[in-house]
């Protein structure tokens, strides 16, 4: 029978077999001496994922948003957390719809929390992830514990630049008030681009990276 599946479609399972491990991450095809900006769609996900992982991240590829719930929810399990932490309206209406308990902030104990937020943009050249002010409060992804990142695939852009368009198409000229970028557990860099470095900064740090084309 002729193979039809497509040259996308085996990119992102080489992505998922790769990432079964879901923390021990290994792309020995990848070219890393290319610039990013030449790279397919598909190989600007690959790279995304090496490159924010060798800064201490997780990462999980999902194939759809289906995916994305059982990945989540077998996290959730094996970690032992009980209840999220999430300010996103639609976002925290889906976790409860799954039967998680959502609360918008902190408890007691941040060993059973984790925050949920969603990102703005995933740059590939660098691995940051974008978060904005539209999503969340500082307080919580500068904060404790575990920090969970929904991204999705048509949110991935090779670099800063193609970030900013996806932004500008999204919002047009109301772009939210602050952005940070996360590269790492340990490291964020708020708007004025000032690095905030803190070895207990986050205890992990795991994007979902959804497809949703």
């Amino acid at each position: 029978m002729e193979d039809i599946t497509t040259p996308r479609e085996k990119i992102l399972k080489k992505v998922r077999a790769s990432l079964l491990n879901k923390f021990a991450f290994h792309f020995p095809d990848v070219d890393q001496e290319s610039e990013v900006f030449h790279f397919p769609e598909q190989d600007i996900a690959v790279n995304f994922a090496k490159k924010f992982t060798s800064q201490g991240g997780g990462f999980v590829f999902c194939h759809n948003a289906f995916d994305f719930n059982e990945n989540l929810i077998m996290f959730l399990e094996k970690r032992g957390i009980k209840h999220l932490v999430c300010q996103e309206t639609e976002l925290s209406k889906e976790m409860q719809n799954l039967g998680l308990q959502v609360e918008p902030a902190y408890g007691e104990d941040a060993d059973k929390e984790a925050v949920l937020v969603s990102a703005e943009a995933l740059i590939s050249r660098s691995g940051a992830v974008m978060l904005s002010s539209q999503s969340t409060g500082y307080d919580l992804f500068a904060g404790r514990g575990t920090l969970l990142i929904q991204a999705k695939l048509s949110r991935l852009a090779p670099d800063m630049k193609q970030a900013m368009v996806l932004l500008k198409n999204r919002y047009g000229a109301r772009l939210p008030s602050l952005f940070t970028f996360v590269h790492g557990p340990a490291k964020i860099v708020g708007g004025n681009r000032e690095d905030i470095k803190s070895p207990d900064f986050r205890k992990e740090l795991i994007v979902f990276l959804v497809n949703d084309k």
